[in-house]
Formats: structure tokens, sequence, C-alpha cells
């Protein structure tokens, strides 16, 4: 007697995916990166685990000893995209210092602040380094009294624009207080 290996042992199985046709937020923040782009089969969406990781602020790491991914969540969860990182606020009443990393193309970094309805301001930083280093910043914002919302939440907006067409790209919203009851 001959042991001869399955037909269905040896045949692999094959996914057809497509890139996914809808935006993805993880922690409110938009999920922009191009080359690795998130997937679709059957109405499942896949994601490339270092880059949400990223946004999570988790350690994705590969254990090549024992062929397996090791996903570690960040005590400090601050969110984080390709561009800004462990963005943290500190302040009130219209006063505000933002501070972080960031990664952004030729140093400069823009953000603007909203009240759901309006910008109350705009305006650009200059970082130490570009990308790719990881450089820290720390930003004071001041709105006045008459641009605060009497109801609703000031926002700020980090982003970088894209040298290819100028569109903004690695948008991150954080909340910076809420006002009302």
């Amino acid at each position: 007697m001959t042991a001869l290996p399955s037909m269905a042992a040896t045949q692999k199985t094959t996914y057809s995916l497509t890139e996914a046709s809808y935006p993805v937020f993880v922690n409110n923040v938009a999920y922009t990166d191009g080359r690795l782009p998130m997937l679709n089969y059957q109405g499942s969406t896949y994601v490339p685990l270092r880059s949400v990781g990223d946004l999570l602020g988790a350690s994705v790491a590969w254990d090549d000893a024992l062929r397996r991914v090791h996903i570690t969540a960040n005590e400090d969860m601050r969110p984080c995209n390709q561009a800004f990182c462990n963005v943290s606020v500190n302040g009130s009443n219209g006063r505000y210092i933002v501070s972080g990393t960031a990664r952004v193309f030729e140093a400069v970094m823009n953000y603007a602040v909203e009240d759901g309805h309006n910008y109350l301001l705009e305006h650009f930083h200059t970082l130490a380094e570009g990308a790719p280093a990881w450089s820290p910043f720390a930003i004071e914002l001041e709105i006045p009294e008459s641009g605060q919302p009497v109801n609703g939440t000031l926002t700020l907006e980090l982003f970088e624009y894209s040298a290819k067409d100028g569109s903004r790209m690695n948008v991150m919203s954080i909340p910076l207080e809420t006002f009302g009851p």
C-alpha cells in the first residue's frame, strides 16, 4: 500500500482582492497610504498591519524565529498617522500648546483651527528636520474669545500639502476644547 498526496492538499486557494473604494478611519484619522492600500474581499476589509498599528500607536513586529507577527498596544494611545504622532494638547479658554512629532516633506507642517463651521486660524510651522526623520514640534495657539464657539468644539487640523497635486494629506483632527452645556 502506498500513500499518495491528495490533490486538495497540494492546491493553493487564490483570492481576488480589490482596493477598498470607501474611506477607512482609525481613531478619527483617515488612512491614506496609496502604496499600501486597504483591500476588500467579499465585504471584508483587509489592512496593512504596520500602517494601522502606527495609526493606533501600537508596535508591529515580525518574529522570524517563530514566523509570526506580534502586535503590542502602546499604553499611551495618542493618535498617529503617516506624518504626525504623539500629539497632545494642553490649555483651555482659547490658549493651547500642541506638541508631538511630525515627519513631513521639506519640514513644513500646516495647521488650521475650526469651530465646526469656519476656519478661525490657518498657518504653518517649520520643523528642525524633514521626512523621513521624525521631528518634535510645539505650537502655541491663541483663539480670541470672540472666535470661540458658544456651543461647539474647537478642532485643530494638522496636515501637509501634497507635492504632487497640492491637496491636503495626512490630515489629523484633534479636538482642542468643547464649549457649552
